[in-house]
């Protein structure tokens, strides 16, 4: 776990008694812990600091935690968040599923949960580390970039959606439809605009690391040492 020094987290919580324990619990393993007991801190926090990852009561004196992941998730939609209450609120976890949380927690929680949290969150982040493609070719999934061996490759915004939905399934076939839905998000695309995209890519790149499967789909090429 020792990858969770070099994260920061934000952590909200009104309850002096369970925040201080906290606090002194995540600094333990954190690199930075960002605290407040408000939402309207919390997001000016988030804007301002730009922190790895969240962890939130549901209810804190200002408002309801659903509704600050909300105002997370219109701004990103990849940072994990991680929520807890004194009981498990079944309507709230509802209401929570789509918008991606990563673990719901139930206070007071015990040193061997935490511990077994701790190390969820290590694995995630794990999960969302540099992927070698190829030899010399790395996929940065935090600055969302292509490494060339030395050479940085700055991405677009649908280029590297489209690389991350191909790392998503390394060993299957990602379809158009798939490609639609991730990628251009519902909106309607022509068959020559994804192979616009993968020209750009390729050309970028110098080397075919996509493979095209003649009226399927596209699949990522591995090379690996």
């Amino acid at each position: 776990m020792h990858r969770l020094k070099t994260l920061s987290i934000l952590f909200i919580e009104d309850n002096e008694a369970f925040a201080k324990n906290t606090i002194d619990f995540l600094q333990l393993y954190f690199g930075r812990v960002l605290h407040t007991k408000t939402l309207k801190d919390a997001l000016n926090l988030f804007e301002t600091e730009d922190p790895d990852l969240i962890l939130s009561d549901i209810k804190v004196e200002d408002g309801n935690g659903l509704e600050f992941i909300q105002q997370v998730r219109r701004r990103n939609k990849e940072i994990p968040i991680i929520v807890m209450s004194a009981h498990k609120e079944e309507e709230f976890l509802f209401k929570a599923i789509p918008l991606g949380i990563l673990s719901y927690e139930v206070k007071p929680i015990n040193y061997e949960n935490f511990l077994s949290l701790l190390k969820k969150i290590s694995q995630h982040f794990k999960e969302l580390s540099s992927v070698q493609i190829s030899p010399n070719l790395l996929y940065d999934h935090k600055n969302k970039k292509l490494l060339l061996e030395t050479q940085t490759i700055a991405l677009t915004k649908k280029e590297m959606l489209f690389i991350e939905l191909l790392l998503k399934y390394p060993q299957q076939i990602v379809s158009n439809d798939m490609i639609q839905n991730d990628v251009w998000e519902q909106t309607i695309m022509s068959d020559s605009a994804i192979k616009n995209l993968i020209f750009r890519l390729r050309k970028k790149v110098n080397q075919d690391f996509i493979q095209t499967i003649h009226s399927v789909g596209y699949k990522l090429i591995t090379k690996r040492n």
